[in-house]
């Protein structure tokens, strides 16, 4: 009786598998891989478009260290070049606040003078036993602290210039951009008659050569998509089968 009872579970249970199962299975295994290659792309497109951003923020830096000296010239205000046109405001801005930031880094540079001046006076001998060294140590820290506030303020504006020249390279690319919409065309240098037609030729050729870069990894995107769309296809043709 017990062996005419398994023999109909296992009668039941080969009755119930289908050809199809093995095709579920790689269905889904499948689905999974396109799941983990579309996550990856979209991960990779993130990045992507932060380093088009970052690409734009050191474009900014080095304009900024090429044309700063030029701002301080009767040409670069007289001039009615359209470059420099575009140029000139964004400029113009991010030198008033990083001039300023300058400014207090040599107020503090000067107090960081004074309080290591300071801190010799103090010590004009070394100690000579434990208990003038423990003493000299305290005030020794206390100086150190000082010193090292300073210090970091002016670490501070360092690192606020550098986020206002990036600002600079953000906004003074997007303007350059819908002044030269050209596509992946090269923009052509002007002749040289002056110093002003140097400095042209310096803030497009800056411009161009992030232009190539920011093409470069835009077309590394656009791959991207397209595969995360044929990946979805795939996947849609799958399931219909």
């Amino acid at each position: 009786c017990l062996e005419a009872i398994a023999f109909s579970i296992c009668t039941k249970e080969k009755e119930t598998r289908t050809p199809e199962m093995p095709k579920f299975f790689e269905n889904a295994l499948n689905s999974g891989k396109r799941a983990g290659q579309k996550a990856k792309l979209k991960a990779e497109n993130i990045m992507l478009d932060r380093n088009i951003i970052k690409r734009k923020k050191s474009f900014g830096v080095y304009m900024y260290d090429v044309l700063f000296e030029y701002t301080t010239e009767q040409d670069f205000y007289a001039t009615n070049d359209e470059t420099v046109s575009i140029v000139r405001p964004v400029l113009l801005e991010a030198d008033r606040e990083i001039r300023a930031l300058d400014g207090k880094n040599l107020v503090a540079k000067g107090d960081l003078e004074v309080a290591q001046a300071k801190r010799a006076e103090a010590f004009p001998a070394p100690a000579n036993n434990w208990k003038e060294k423990a003493k000299n140590g305290a005030k020794g820290a206390g100086f150190a602290a000082g010193e090292a506030k300073i210090k970091t303020k002016m670490a501070v504006n360092n690192g606020k210039k550098r986020s206002i020249k990036e600002e600079f390279g953000v906004k003074l690319f997007n303007q350059m951009e819908e002044y030269f919409p050209g596509g992946e065309s090269a923009i052509v240098p002007i002749d040289v008659h002056c110093t002003t037609d140097n400095i042209v030729n310096e803030i497009r050729s800056g411009f161009q050569a992030c232009k190539s870069d920011i093409i470069d990894i835009s077309r590394k995107r656009m791959s991207n998509e397209q595969e995360i769309k044929q990946l979805s296809v795939e996947g849609s043709l799958r399931r219909l089968s």
